[in-house]
């Protein structure tokens, strides 16, 4: 099939609500782990978790969002 005949399938330049929430999450979890909502939130060591300074907490517990959110993702099929 070439390219551009009337016969394609359109192609839907909106983004599905699902896919905006998704990118609205991660450029916000992007935001939280770069200056200055990293040094106003996170950057400092008291108090301490299970042993663990809280900075790192901080950042993993980011992490893990960001983990359970693109679980969440390709299980809805967000993007496909």
């Amino acid at each position: 099939m070439i390219p551009g005949w009337h016969d394609e399938k359109p192609v839907p330049c909106a983004l599905a609500v699902r896919e905006r929430f998704a990118i609205a999450y991660f450029v916000a979890s992007t935001v939280a782990l770069v200056a200055p909502m990293y040094t106003l939130v996170g950057n400092r060591i008291e108090p301490r978790v299970f042993g663990l300074p809280f900075s790192l907490v901080y950042v993993l517990g980011v992490i893990a969002a960001n983990f359970a959110v693109l679980g969440w993702m390709y299980r809805k099929g967000v993007g496909r």
